[in-house]
């Protein structure tokens, strides 16, 4: 049976957790989260005639920023991997720095040629390839629909971590659209979970509500936190946008909109090179790294009511998802 190490940044499978997880399908329970990057590369992998525990096996490796490196270093060291799953740049960038042989196969590098992770698109040159959702490209637009979604917008806040390339990236794309919806902007520097936290909460407590909202940028630290700000957005009335939909849905918690191509459909898409690095033997090195498209824009008119906001009817029927 070949084996994946899904290698992510923040907190584990296991609420509040970290570190390295095992089994993650043969043990299922209320106490496991499956992110939906790797949901989506089960259900891609299944579509193509690999069965999760049969052919294959996935554990994760994750923690937050200081020691992910580290942690790949031990996952690899005690039953070794034929295939790693990156679920960001920080993440391959760790993997790569402990293997040059082990194929590492991402579902979403904006900048993948910018980032030093391939030698070019169309051909990478190195033991990494994957799929591209330009994340950090529609930064711009996620705002200005972010304001569309909540017109009584007057200032916004982003969260992400110390010079972290894709953020970086965002913040400069994100320039005209915050003078075209005439909003403030204020970055925020976090640094773990219990940070992003502690900043939401003081953010809710300083603004009005309805006034301030907070945009999630295409961060890894950032958005492993996504089931924290979606209840925080709830429960203290702070709008919240993201980069991606998954956190837009009929569960609680979810956040108020989001706009880009969902991590599952992005895991789906990365399947195909596992599947040809497993069942093939194709060289990750000549495999093309691919833009992917699905974007969406989803809306949640359930948590607007109950932050208080009114989501205007030209949102509603233009939105691709509304719940």
């Amino acid at each position: 049976m070949q084996r994946i190490l899904a290698v992510a940044m923040g907190a584990g499978p296991r609420a509040g957790g970290s570190g390295i997880f095992r089994d993650l399908q043969k043990g299922q329970s209320k106490q496991v989260e499956v992110r939906p990057y790797v949901a989506g590369l089960i259900q891609g992998l299944k579509r193509l005639g690999l069965e999760d525990g049969r052919d294959y096996e996935i554990k994760y490796a994750t923690c937050e920023p200081k020691t992910l490196r580290a942690m790949v270093k031990e996952a690899l060291a005690e039953e070794g991997a034929d295939a790693i799953f990156a679920m960001s740049t920080s993440a391959v960038k760790a993997a790569m720095a402990i293997t040059k042989e082990i194929p590492i196969v991402f579902p979403s590098v904006s900048e993948p040629e910018q980032d030093k992770v391939v030698k070019s698109c169309a051909a990478p040159g190195t033991n990494v390839t994957g799929v591209r959702a330009m994340r950090s490209q529609t930064a711009g637009e996620c705002l200005e629909l972010f304001k569309a979604t909540v017109p009584s917008l007057k200032k916004v806040f982003g969260l992400h971590k110390k010079d972290y390339p894709p953020a970086k990236e965002a913040l400069k794309r994100l320039k005209p659209s915050i003078r075209k919806a005439r909003v403030s902007f204020k970055p925020i520097v976090v640094a773990s979970h219990r940070d992003i936290e502690a900043k939401l909460l003081e953010i809710a407590k300083k603004e009005a509500p309805g006034q301030a909202g907070v945009l999630v940028l295409p961060d890894d630290l950032v958005l492993s936190a996504s089931r924290l700000i979606a209840r925080l957005g709830q429960e203290k009335r702070l709008p919240t946008f993201f980069p991606t939909t998954d956190w837009v849905n009929s569960d609680s918690p979810s956040a108020l909109g989001g706009y880009g191509v969902p991590q599952f459909a992005c895991g789906e898409a990365a399947a195909a090179y596992i599947y040809k690095i497993f069942s093939k033997g194709v060289k990750a090195n000549v495999l093309p790294v691919k833009r992917i498209g699905g974007f969406e824009w989803a809306v949640n008119t359930q948590v607007a009511r109950a932050i208080g906001v009114d989501i205007p009817k030209n949102v509603l029927d233009a939105a691709d998802r509304v719940i």
